[in-house]
């Protein structure tokens, strides 16, 4: 059998001699503390790395905006503005408008039928429970 201190592994019994176990309570609160005294100091470590990822990521950002970044956007926009400007844009927004009502009443009516046939469900359920008693 496996020991280890006062411990058998595999039954998990305890050696009677109590001087043993509070050895071993001590050892394992003091192993204990030198995990999280291990984990507090790779947090900070880690904490630390991801600071500098967020300033170098800021910093491109920055440079990127002040080095003409938005008039490369307006040049985006203002390329498809010219390449959509025949396009019928309004019957197509009315379209979708209305395509969106659509829906928007086919979910009614298709809860309306839900709620109906529910109520349907329990009302019958309450008539046959109402004959069962009148039967007795």
């Amino acid at each position: 059998m496996w020991q280890y201190d006062d411990v058998d592994l595999l039954t998990t019994t305890i050696n009677p001699n109590p001087n043993a176990s509070i050895d071993r309570v001590i050892f394992q609160i003091q192993r204990l503390s030198g995990q999280i005294n291990d984990l507090g100091g790779n947090g900070k470590v880690m904490v630390n790395k991801i600071e500098d990822r967020g300033e170098m990521t800021w910093n491109v950002m920055s440079t990127a905006f002040q080095n003409g970044t938005v008039q490369n956007v307006e040049r985006i926009l203002e390329i498809a503005r010219q390449k959509t400007h025949d396009w019928p844009l309004v019957p197509l927004i009315v379209l979708a408008i209305c395509g969106a009502v659509l829906v928007v009443i086919t979910l009614v009516f298709l809860c309306a039928k839900l709620g109906e046939r529910i109520t349907e469900y329990r009302y019958q359920k309450r008539l046959s429970a109402d004959s069962d008693i009148e039967n007795i």
